[in-house]
């Protein structure tokens, strides 16, 4: 295996397709990775061409060896190199990921491993090194259809793996985002988590140790964010708010709550989707301050959970009803919401006998979670007309505000 390097520029890649994850060795899909516009010394002269070449100038592979392709489901690499590696043989094709929008080092990375067929993440502290180790993450097999070695047309061989959108987004990857692309010899059990990912005799980065070249750092080797098109809509990754969702347009509704309110340990203030396109954010309006389904940008009442469009509580009447049983000396009833149910349940009620002055409360009960409610009398009520008042309710976690009523009267002789 040979040396490692990198590069600025993709275009947009194929839309989706319903073959094997790996696009075939003719696809068009595949597109050069190309090295960036400063050039770097180099003597032996294989840094001299407008891509970078893991052989030297002049070989049979000419000048395109590293190429990209990606779609909804998988994005997929490709080494050209200058012979197929041997059965068993250690090492691993490796690409470095910048996720902290710093250049000055690498975050996250992958490792695809042709002798144990497995493709291993990684993660460092910010800003690692090129050759700084990182710790192993998580591990996923590959297989015929991820992962293959085929001869290049016109000498050497290619080596091609693909690896899950899904699986990307779980390392927090994101294929807009600067990388560095190498090789390197090192045992799978060593490299990224063994203390040096190129380290010394074991491995090339642009032939640095090849040709005894001063060992680069990532900001001479990162690429610039890579304009690749996941999903096809005109729109490269790094600067997609939707990448794997078609939004040609990029609506951004909430784009102007981004980082306006601090975070809270109340759920939804931010909930982390702003500056997502209305295509994949959840919360497209904004979060939703008080949980009550609508979203901060349409919320007049954002403190208070309501069930209205604009997110204010609403109000509801109570229907209440009084019978009364002589033989059993009872009062029952029942209340219930006009509008919302939850008007009905666990209401106050008070019993109370008409009078010339103000009417005097004979007794406070509570209706059950069916809205009914029973008050027992020792003796038997003085003739008269009777109610009940129900005591009005905010109910808040609902988002509804319960009107106080009174019941019909009755007549008891």
């Amino acid at each position: 295996m040979v040396a490692a390097g990198l590069v600025t520029g993709l275009g947009a890649v194929a839309a989706p397709s319903s073959q094997a994850a790996l696009p075939g060795p003719d696809s068009t899909s595949w597109t050069p990775v190309k090295k960036s516009a400063v050039v770097r010394g180099d003597e032996a002269g294989d840094l001299g061409t407008p891509h970078l070449d893991l052989t030297k100038a002049g070989g049979p592979l000419g000048d395109g060896t590293v190429f990209v392709a990606a779609d909804l489901t998988h994005a997929s690499f490709r080494f050209h190199v200058a012979a197929a590696p041997a059965a068993g043989a250690t090492g691993g094709y490796v690409v470095q990921f910048d996720t902290n929008g710093s250049t000055a080092g690498w975050e996250r990375a992958l490792r695809y491993d042709p002798a144990a067929n497995t493709i291993t993440f990684f993660t460092a502290a910010n800003n690692a090194g090129v050759k700084d180790a990182g710790t192993v993450g998580t591990v996923i097999p590959t297989s015929a259809a991820t992962a293959t070695t085929y001869p290049g047309a016109d000498g050497g061989a290619y080596v091609a793996f693909a690896v899950p959108r899904t699986a990307l987004a779980s390392a927090q990857i994101s294929l807009g985002a600067p990388m560095v692309l190498g090789t390197t010899t090192e045992a799978a059990t060593a490299g990224l988590d063994g203390g040096s990912l190129l380290g010394a005799a074991k491995a090339d980065v642009l032939g640095v140790k090849k040709f005894g070249f001063s060992a680069p750092s990532w900001a001479s080797l990162a690429t610039d964010p890579l304009p690749v098109d996941s999903d096809g809509d005109g729109v490269p990754d790094n600067v997609d708010n939707c990448p794997v969702d078609v939004n040609p347009l990029q609506e951004d509704d909430d784009k102007s709550l981004d980082g306006t309110l601090q975070p809270s340990e109340v759920l939804g203030i931010p909930d982390g989707t702003e500056g997502m396109g209305n295509a994949c954010d959840p919360t497209p309006r904004g979060y939703d301050s008080d949980e009550d389904g609508v979203g901060y940008l349409d919320d007049e009442c954002k403190e208070r959970p309501g069930v209205k469009e604009n997110g204010c509580p609403d109000h509801s009447s109570t229907v209440s009803t009084l019978r009364y049983n002589g033989k059993k000396k009872l009062f029952t009833g029942a209340t219930r919401g006009t509008l919302y149910d939850e008007c009905g349940p666990r209401r106050t009620v008070s019993l109370r006998r008409v009078t010339k002055g103000a009417d005097p409360e004979l007794k406070v009960v509570k209706s059950d979670a069916a809205g009914k409610f029973t008050i027992k009398v020792a003796t038997k009520p003085k003739k008269g007309k009777y109610y009940v008042h129900v005591d009005p309710k905010n109910m808040l976690s609902a988002g509804v505000n319960c009107f106080a009523d009174n019941s019909p009267k009755i007549d008891i002789r």
